[in-house]
């Protein structure tokens, strides 16, 4: 290998790990950057189709591709799981007792769920946060003949900010379609006293629920699940009852950067909001929900930040200077209603707006995962 050849080591094979490893192999050279990603995943899942999945609007196969077909030529992937990372060597250690040495690191480790946080989770909660749990709401839903149903978050953060309503939307139109919405309450709990994290936002979409009759529980923080009584209790003294119970697991950050001593029991990274760097490290940078930034934990998240680091890295090697800051860009699409959705692009300094829905944005979300296997994940845009 050439002497000036530096490595590229990305912990993670999901969405920021994927798209950053593509977005840097096509601002860089094979014989100035070699680039190296570390994961164990056999299948790569288009996550923003669960809110679709479990009511057969989409289906699943079309949502899932094998992750080793999803990087572009140049890229060397490594099914591995990284055991250790040591900052001041430089280097990252694998369970199959490989040592490999990095100019700069990349983590795009993402979150797990972590449902023994919540007890009587497991017994009684559905979700549509993974493939699984999508699939398996789709057959519980397949019985549902009415009754009271009540959705929500265990807790903040989470995967996807918007989902959770994005969803009841859905719900609301499925339950139609079948002919027992009339038959059946729909409650919406959430942690804040408001419907979503931002104001205006969360104001626009109350405005919806109230129209479309769901019913909503502001500062509902989640504290046990009774599965006897089948009742979900608030920190705050308030008991909803239910039949059937779909709640976002609670998220926490991998153990890997907790060991490492990269991040507290949360398992979120605190890193530099204008230059994803850690700490003093100018090498060692974090991407996607790995992080601990207020901003949201999404996809287009990822994509934003790869675009910004794959420019820094690469402008790096190459001796240019490199000036730019990461501006907290985010763009989200969601589905309100039958051929309607918003779309909302916000940064650290720009607040997004709600203020109508569209027949564009309904289909520019349908079309997403689509964008997404094409283009998006290749780093093509």
């Amino acid at each position: 290998m050439p002497t000036n050849l530096k490595t590229v080591v990305i912990i993670g094979d999901g969405a920021a790990g994927t798209i950053m490893a593509n977005k840097l192999r096509f601002h860089s050279d094979p014989s100035e950057i070699r680039i190296v990603v570390i994961g164990n995943s056999s299948r790569h899942y288009f996550k923003p189709d669960g809110v679709h999945i479990p009511f057969g609007f989409r289906d699943y196969r079309n949502s899932v591709k094998p992750s080793a077909a999803l990087f572009n030529y140049g890229v060397e992937y490594l099914r591995d799981t990284v055991s250790g990372i040591n900052l001041d060597d430089g280097s990252v250690t694998t369970v199959s007792g490989k040592t490999i040495e990095y100019d700069y690191l990349v983590i795009a480790t993402g979150d797990r769920f972590t449902t023994g946080d919540l007890p009587g989770y497991d017994q009684e909660a559905f979700h549509f946060y993974s493939l699984e749990g999508a699939l398996k709401l789709k057959d519980r839903l397949k019985d549902f003949k009415g009754g009271r149903i009540v959705i929500g978050q265990a807790s903040i953060p989470i995967q996807c900010p918007p989902a959770p309503y994005e969803f009841t939307f859905q719900l609301d139109q499925f339950l139609r379609l079948k002919g027992i919405r009339e038959r059946t309450e729909i409650h919406y709990v959430y942690p804040l006293n408001r419907v979503f994290t931002i104001q205006n936002v969360a104001a626009y979409i109350e405005g919806l629920f109230e129209e479309k009759g769901i019913i909503v529980h502001k500062m509902f923080n989640v504290d046990t699940i009774d599965s006897g009584s089948k009742r979900i209790n608030s920190i705050e003294g308030e008991s909803l009852p239910y039949d059937l119970l779909i709640l976002v697991p609670p998220h926490r950050g991998q153990e890997l950067l907790t060991k490492a001593g990269m991040a507290d029991e949360s398992g979120y990274v605190d890193v530099d909001r204008s230059h994803l760097n850690y700490g003093s490290y100018d090498n060692v940078f974090v991407v996607g929900d790995a992080t601990n930034l207020p901003i949201s934990k999404a996809g287009a998240t990822a994509h934003f930040e790869s675009e910004y680091l794959a420019n820094r890295i690469s402008s790096e090697v190459n001796g240019n200077a490199f000036f730019e800051s990461y501006n907290g860009e985010v763009a989200c699409t969601t589905i309100t209603g039958p051929n309607e959705g918003i779309t909302l692009f916000f940064s650290y300094t720009k607040p997004p707006r709600a203020n109508f829905q569209s027949k564009s944005d309904y289909f520019l979300k349908w079309t997403s995962s689509d964008t997404y296997f094409s283009a998006m994940i290749r780093g093509i845009m």
